[in-house]
């Protein structure tokens, strides 16, 4: 069974790595991570997609727009 890792993203690249170490250290590997990052205005896109450039289980998409936490949210859940 796979299952999916929804993460909302905004200016929080440098928590990033915590997450990533996280979720890659799990024993169970039939998952996938989506990222919807919220128009952060740090660094965050460059570091997750640095990070997971690798491993195609981590799938990033971006809003236009800075839209919030709830529409963020919502976003993973389409993808």
């Amino acid at each position: 069974m796979k299952f999916s890792i929804l993460i909302a993203n905004y200016n929080n690249g440098k928590y990033f790595a915590d997450c990533y170490k996280s979720i890659i250290s799990q024993t169970y590997q039939n998952w996938e991570a989506i990222v919807v990052d919220d128009a952060s205005t740090d660094n965050s896109l460059e570091i997750i997609r640095n990070l997971t450039k690798e491993d195609p289980r981590f799938r990033i998409f971006t809003n236009e727009e800075n839209r919030g936490c709830g529409y963020t949210k919502r976003k993973t859940l389409e993808f």
